[in-house]
């Protein structure tokens, strides 16, 4: 995960010009891997690797609760 926890890092650096602790980076990084892993299972069954990536925002777009 540290990997991970750099990336967010340097990416809320160079992007947002925010610097995190290695802590809170790391927290991020859980975290995001928790949100990738949930949309991305949910997602299995009605998406493939070869599908047109609009599919995917437009699966998301059905699946939105207003």
């Amino acid at each position: 995960m540290e990997d991970k926890a750099g990336l967010i890092a340097d990416m809320a650096d160079a992007l947002q010009g925010i610097r995190l602790t290695p802590a809170r980076a790391a927290d991020l990084a859980a975290e995001v891997g928790r949100l990738n892993g949930a949309v991305r299972g949910a997602a299995a069954d009605r998406l493939s690797f070869d599908d047109d990536p609009a599919a995917y925002a437009a699966l998301l777009a059905r699946s939105a609760t207003p």
